[in-house]
């Protein structure tokens, strides 16, 4: 495979994984880079890795990924930890006995609902 990257910063312009020799440095130069300023090389897989490991686009990149699953994940423990269990939700269908008392269980369990299928909590 071949990548062209901007020699002073690593960023990766542009990887192909069946580029002809020049191929990458011409797209890069099209695109508005200046030839001094970029190289196009062949890679290995493990230095195409190595190279995406210092390419700052690459980097913030993987963090936002990061912070986005990390989000997900409180999110959803946030609303797993204010699930009632089953034995409360037995025991508060046992107890009802007027129609307030049931408004009420059914807004709890709207809002569960509402929960998980708009996965957010309002």
């Amino acid at each position: 495979m071949r990548i062209c990257i901007v020699k002073s910063t690593k960023q990766i312009i542009e990887m192909q994984s069946h580029a002809i020799k020049g191929t990458l440095f011409q797209n890069a130069i099209n695109a508005g880079y200046f030839s001094t300023d970029i190289e196009e090389k062949e890679v290995s897989d493990a230095e195409y890795v190595a190279a995406k490991a210092v390419d700052p686009n690459w980097i913030v990149e993987q963090q936002t990924i990061a912070d986005r699953a990390a989000t997900q994940k409180a999110k959803v423990q946030a609303m797993v930890d204010n699930f009632p269990s089953w034995s409360q939700v037995s025991t508060a269908v046992d107890n009802i006995s007027n129609l307030a008392e049931a408004k009420t269980f059914i807004k709890k369990l709207a809002r569960i609902v509402y929960w998980l299928a708009c996965d957010k909590a309002d």
